[in-house]
């Protein structure tokens, strides 16, 4: 067909139900573990309340480590036997896991449910659901990107608020709170689970009538599938672009968390209302969501690891001003500013190793360097927690704005290696 044709038979109305679906996903999966700081104060008070804060902390980071590590794993099976059947486990797995919550009592049992069950279970569902998107859509991919991940900033916006207004209410509490949550979550998952298909490839079909010859090639090709896609993942692998991405993408992560976990804390020993203080998160989340969405856009006619650059240096300058923050509207202000930039990398970052990949390695790309931020998302929590409690503020706004800049700076070479003009779009 000819150019004018392919942006409407790309963003089909089955394409749209894929990107809706995953929405949902990143909804009821990031966007829940977005609300894990609810948890960490209710769990301090009540069931864990002879636990060191410290400890309690790694039930979290233990979520956060499989939700990225599975990812390599979750691609690579999506490359070869298709989303449908990890969907379909995950989503149980997930559902499983918050109703099992509602039953524990002691940190082990919160830990293997909360953290390690809830963790592999939103790995097998999210990264399938992502790098689906990528499959349907080729020429707006970072929109598309954008679109499916401002689905955890909206959850990073309503979770916490839902939970805590549940959570405190007698007649409710802890355990009838997480099952709620847990039968809000079923339908989303039934509609991403209902979605979660690959697309049809009619142009191969085409093709194949043309001449017997091309199907000829076809059943050749067919027969060498295992071991072409087994030397497409060699190549991907020792592309110099993924390798600066991934290493980009580690160190950023050591940092770029800091802010969502801590903003809270910060505003109420400088003294600002509870109220005010409880919604720094929702701040930060809800202008991760704008920047989720209009980067991708951008992104699309300037470049993906442009932008991907500027994000990732805006908000290590905006988190090395963390401290200089003393008033409520500085701190709102604050909070939206590094929110916005934050969610450019978060959508970004999957656009950027997009387009690293080929087709048929989409998956494997996007789990490699999703997998490539696990150890440092994790060690995020306990290693803020540790500088905090030693030296303060400053040395947490000093730690996360170092780790962002000098992200920033990996991610201006995996952009050179591709392309060493100043002016170009990669």
């Amino acid at each position: 067909m000819s150019p004018k044709d392919s942006p409407p038979t790309e963003y089909t109305p089955r394409a749209w139900l894929v990107i809706l679906g995953a929405f949902t996903c990143t909804f009821c999966t990031v966007g829940f573990m977005n609300s894990f700081g609810i948890f960490q104060e209710y769990y301090t008070k009540n069931q864990l309340s002879s636990t060191s804060t410290s400890t309690i902390a790694w039930i979290g980071a233990v979520s956060i480590f499989f939700l990225f590590a599975i990812s390599v794993v979750a691609g690579a099976m999506l490359d070869i036997f298709g989303p449908t059947f990890m969907v379909y486990v995950g989503s149980f797995g997930c559902v499983f896991a918050i109703m099992m919550t509602s039953l524990c009592q002691e940190f082990y049992q919160f830990l293997l449910a909360q953290g390690i069950l809830l963790g592999v279970s939103m790995a097998m569902v999210t990264w399938p659901m992502l790098a689906l998107v990528g499959q349907y859509i080729k020429v707006k991919r970072a929109a598309a990107m954008g679109i499916v991940l401002a689905g955890s900033s909206l959850g990073g916006v309503i979770w916490p608020v839902a939970i805590d207004r549940l959570i405190n209410k007698p007649k409710i509490g802890f355990p009838w709170t997480m099952r709620i949550v847990g039968f809000i979550m079923i339908p989303c998952f039934i509609f991403s689970c209902a979605v979660a298909k690959s697309p049809n490839t009619p142009a191969i079909n085409l093709e194949s009538r043309d001449s017997n010859q091309k199907s000829d090639e076809d059943t050749a090709e067919q027969k060498d599938k295992p071991q072409s896609h087994k030397a497409e993942a060699m190549a991907l692998f020792r592309k110099p672009s993924l390798q600066l991405l991934c290493l980009a993408m580690f160190i950023t992560y050591f940092g770029m968390f800091s802010p969502f976990f801590y903003t809270t804390s910060y505003a109420v020993e400088k003294g600002f209302s509870t109220s005010l203080a409880f919604y720094t998160v929702s701040i930060v989340n809800g202008a991760s969501f704008f920047g989720r969405v209009l980067p991708g856009i951008v992104a699309d006619k300037y470049g993906k690891f442009n932008c991907c650059i500027i994000a990732t240096i805006s908000a290590g300058v905006v988190a090395l001003c963390w401290t200089k923050v003393t008033s409520v509207a500085g701190l709102v202000i604050w909070s939206a500013a590094y929110g916005f930039a934050s969610g450019g990398i978060l959508s970004l970052q999957q656009a950027c190793a997009a387009q690293v990949a080929t087709s048929t390695t989409l998956g494997l790309a996007i789990g490699t360097v999703s997998g490539a931020t696990a150890l440092s998302a994790m060690a995020n929590v306990p290693i803020s927690g540790a500088l905090l409690e030693k030296y303060g503020y400053l040395s947490l706004s000093i730690f996360s704005g170092v780790s962002l800049l000098l992200g920033g700076l990996l991610l201006i070479a995996a952009r050179l290696v591709q392309n060493r003009e100043l002016r170009a779009i990669v």
